[in-house]
């Protein structure tokens, strides 16, 4: 009677164990969905600065504080939506040099601007950008031995430290991979992957599950 209990029990862990697993990619996507909502709420929720300039476009509208933040966003989202347009038309050129003539000349506030401007340059793949050449690299921690580690090498460029020569490596967190560490590693260390950025991203999302997909299996032993 044990063993049939026992039984029961290991067939009842295997089939949640499948369901789990069924909906895990679902579950990581809410998460990060859920995630991403509640920032753009703390940035732009009505009781935030931005927030409070949203309701205040919409209260030259409408009385209503409520009515009149609905009323704003929306607002704002045709005026994205109209940049969208006019960048489309060609104008983004002439767009990107009026903000860059008023934002970069500004102390502080210009160099925000300009680290902000490669970020955001690094998702727009139709940008002429340097930071589109972006390549996943493995780094390696004490020599043939040591731990290895996926990463995106921002460029070619090489720095000079101490005589030594170092690539800049962005390593990203699993399973959100928009955080992560800013890496000088020396250059020696550096190789190049086959692997693009998108099943870099793949494999940090999943963290590590998807990895079989993109990278290769062990070697076959010799003789």
């Amino acid at each position: 009677m044990h063993w049939v209990v026992n039984l029961t029990f290991r067939r009842a862990v295997s089939i949640f164990l499948a369901g789990l697993l069924a909906i895990l990619p679902v579950m990581i996507t809410v998460v990060v969905v859920a995630w991403v909502a509640d920032l753009v709420t703390k940035l732009l929720g009505p009781t935030t600065l931005l927030g409070q300039a949203i309701r205040g476009l919409g209260l030259t509208f409408v009385s209503d504080s409520r009515v009149a933040y609905t009323l704003g966003a929306a607002l704002v989202l045709a005026g994205v939506f109209l940049v969208g347009i006019a960048v489309e038309a060609g104008a983004r050129n002439l767009l990107q040099r009026l903000a860059d003539r008023l934002l970069q000349r500004i102390p502080i506030i210009g160099s925000v601007y300009g680290t902000s401007k490669q970020l955001v340059a690094m998702l727009d793949k139709k940008a002429d950008d340097p930071m589109k050449g972006m390549k996943a690299v493995f780094c390696f921690f004490g020599r043939e031995t040591g731990v290895g580690v996926l990463g995106l090498l921002v460029s070619g460029q090489r720095f000079s430290i101490n005589g030594r020569d170092y690539h800049v490596v962005i390593v990203p967190t699993a399973p959100v991979p928009i955080g992560g560490g800013l890496l000088f590693v020396p250059a020696e260390m550096v190789q190049p992957t086959d692997l693009t950025v998108e099943a870099l991203m793949s494999i940090y999302v999943s963290m590590g599950l998807s990895a079989s997909q993109f990278l290769p299996g062990p070697s076959a032993p010799v003789g």
